[in-house]
């Protein structure tokens, strides 16, 4: 039954820094030419999570009930999850309605509690996710078809208590994005709605179960070079498989609300803060996450023009 623990420790702490991907939106596609490129920094540590299955509780009366899975509630043997993530991302305009791009996520985490010596960490390049756009409709709002995959370019170790950097398996993405700016008034609204198809890892027979995706934006400029944005992030996920057999405690959910201010330092370039706090979820770490992001946009053919 510990191993087993351990086991969904590793997968919670590992889809808790993928989260971001699924949190990439905007339906406004890069102009033609055009090179937007962001590095990104996150941080969490946090001693609680989101419960995968129900919980056996003694309830006042002495008798036994259930708690639902989803509660949030400390890791057993004061278990503590730490982790930093860098994800490096690009893309690259074709059209100005169609770009491609792609995302290398770098990461670095752990997980300890009272029963180990050695706790278990990992650190290194994580599994590419490349990304194709077509902007379909700009009037009178903007609608975009966005494709993705994720491409187990990172290895996977099966070993007891170990948090691998990559999965071991392909994901595909399908995501419709729409948009639209309120100027004169200096804001705009953005909603992304996707569907991820996640297929089985075939070395250890499992199929960790679809995903919606889910993200909600509203920002305001109260200044030319200062944007303020408030964010709602969700993923959704079926229950998964093992051996072929359903197995809900693989089932992941997370709902984010994320705050972030971005100030222009000069040009296209742009530095952004925020934090991501979660609201409620399934087998997933509870808290919050700090995020930092530089991006900048340029055209880098420009010379040879």
């Amino acid at each position: 039954m510990y191993r087993r623990y351990q086991q969904r420790i590793t997968r919670v702490c590992l889809l808790a820094l993928l989260v971001p991907v699924a949190a990439q939106a905007g339906a406004w596609t890069t102009p033609a030419g055009s090179l937007w490129a962001k590095a990104s920094w996150y941080r969490q540590t946090t001693g609680k999570w989101y419960t995968d299955n129900d919980q056996p509780i003694l309830l006042a009366d002495n008798t036994l009930g259930t708690r639902p899975a989803g509660r949030r509630q400390p890791y057993r043997f004061n278990g503590a999850y730490e982790s930093t993530a860098i994800f490096l991302e690009a893309k690259y305009g074709i059209t100005d309605a169609i770009d491609v791009g792609v995302q290398v996520p770098w990461f670095d985490q752990s997980f300890n509690d009272d029963t180990r010596i050695d706790p278990p960490a990992e650190a290194g390049f994580s599994d590419v996710r490349i990304s194709a756009r077509w902007q379909l409709l700009a009037r009178p709002f903007l609608l975009t078809l966005k494709g993705g995959t994720k491409i187990p370019t990172a290895e996977f170790r099966n070993e007891d208590g170990l948090i691998p950097v990559g999965e071991g398996q392909w994901d595909y993405d399908v995501v419709v994005q729409a948009g639209r700016s309120f100027w004169p008034i200096p804001a705009y609204a953005n909603i992304d709605l996707g569907y991820r198809v996640r297929t089985e890892n075939e070395s250890i027979r499992r199929d960790p179960g679809d995903e919606w995706l889910v993200t909600a934006e509203l920002g305001y400029s109260p200044l030319p070079s200062l944007m303020l944005a408030m964010k709602i992030e969700g993923l959704y996920g079926k229950a998964g498989r093992s051996f072929g057999l359903r197995n809900e405690s693989l089932t992941q959910r997370i709902t984010y609300l994320s705050p972030s201010v971005a100030y222009t330092l000069f040009g296209q370039t742009v530095v952004e803060a925020g934090l991501r706090i979660s609201a409620g979820g399934r087998n997933f770490p509870a808290g919050r996450q700090l995020t930092i992001g530089l991006s900048t946009t340029g055209d880098p053919l420009g010379a040879w023009r």
